[in-house]
């Protein structure tokens, strides 16, 4: 009985979703194939355990992951260097903690909330994509999405995934004029990163664009789209409560990850890693934060053409922008890559540029490539942003 529902469920899904599903699922487990078999190779190296449920755990969480787990099993504390923690949204903690019974496999359930909403991205990405472009435009957006070369972070133990849903959900209830789902899924979203901030104006921009920009077609329904202000404010009240300072994360940020608001100094300082670093780091830390910060304006300036050339919402041009300033305003580079995946209006606008198939195999060869090439950076534990 339940596996004929299951089946009958299945059965209802889009063939065109299906596909988009696949080539998802497809990507998710190259990424896996390559960190396990990275993963299984240094521990054979290193005479340490190959135990795999283990080396599955392990290998996808490294750098940031650990502080997230951290926050899972203990909460926010004020005391050693776990008081640094605070700069690290609490709501997929929260889901970490909630599904986990025995702390000694919080890695294991770090990896399902992320692949989880990594598939819930997927999903609400081909259905926004179709939505005003066609399942064609949608399918590529999602080959895009799977294959770009930071893509392993929504198979890792990091809040890409997550956040990509919430936000993807918020504007696709946005574009579906369900204001009171949108606005509970961006103040979700704000509590999972910082950047869910953003989608107070691009909610509002969304809603002005459906009433014309006219004034006197405002309804009630506007207040919805501030509630991403909310969840930001929730955020703000757990940091008084933990340090009884609201903006303690910010003091966090700029003495120990060294992060002020400094564009001219991250660009510099890259520059400085590229020339004067060894590899991996002046690729990691030098090239590619350069080569993705010009990447992600360019994707920028193609959205706004777009929205005169496709009809691309708006919105999608203001979050892409506001993630753009965001991603590059600090004055220490380290992260533009993953940030740059974030964008996700970029993925719909590359499926829009590349009509041609021989475009489309040149954009998934080069992305792929860069995919498999980062994994294998990230699982040797490299800094790979």
């Amino acid at each position: 009985m339940f596996t004929s529902k299951i089946k009958a469920r299945i059965g209802k899904i889009p063939y065109s979703l299906k596909i988009a599903l696949l080539i998802a699922l497809a990507a998710k487990l190259a990424v896996f194939y390559i960190g396990y078999a990275t993963a299984y190779s240094i521990a054979l190296a290193n005479g340490s355990s190959t135990e795999p449920l283990q080396l599955l755990m392990n290998m996808f969480a490294r750098w940031d992951s650990p502080h997230y787990m951290f926050i899972a099993e203990n909460g926010y504390v004020n005391q050693g260097d776990p008081a640094n923690f605070i700069v690290f949204f609490p709501l997929y903690p929260l889901l970490v903690r909630l599904i986990t019974f025995d702390f000694a496999y919080v890695n294991l359930s770090g990896l399902i909330i992320s692949n989880v909403s990594s598939l819930v991205a997927v999903v609400y990405l081909f259905k926004l994509g179709k939505l005003d472009h066609g399942d064609s435009v949608a399918k590529k957006a999602v080959l895009y999405l799977s294959v770009f070369p930071t893509a392993y972070f929504l198979s890792a133990v990091f809040t890409e995934s997550l956040f990509l849903a919430l936000v993807i959900a918020s504007l696709y209830y946005a574009r579906k004029a369900n204001w009171s789902f949108a606005g509970v899924l961006g103040l979700l979203a704000a509590l999972s990163r910082l950047a869910g901030l953003l989608l107070l104006p691009v909610l509002l921009v969304e809603y002005l664009h459906q009433k014309g920009w006219k004034i006197r077609n405002v309804e009630p329904k506007l207040l919805w789209t501030s509630l991403p202000l909310l969840g930001f404010l929730v955020y703000l009240v757990i940091n008084f409560q933990v340090t009884g300072d609201f903006f303690a994360f910010l003091e966090i940020e700029r003495v120990h990850w060294y992060q002020t608001l400094d564009p001219l100094g991250g660009w510099l300082n890259a520059i400085g890693w590229a020339r004067g670093g060894s590899f991996p780091d002046s690729f990691t830390i030098g090239y590619s934060q350069v080569i993705f910060a010009i990447f992600g304006f360019l994707m920028c300036f193609a959205a706004f053409l777009s929205c005169f050339r496709f009809r691309l919402r708006p919105c999608y041009f203001v979050f892409m922008l506001f993630s753009w300033l965001l991603s590059v305003s600090t004055g220490f580079w380290i992260s533009v890559p993953r940030y740059v995946l974030a964008m996700f209006p970029i993925f719909i606008v590359l499926a829009l540029l590349s009509s041609k198939k021989a475009v489309t195999t040149a954009i998934t060869a080069v992305s792929l490539a860069g995919l498999c090439f980062f994994t294998w950076l990230f699982v040797t534990g490299a800094w790979t942003f």
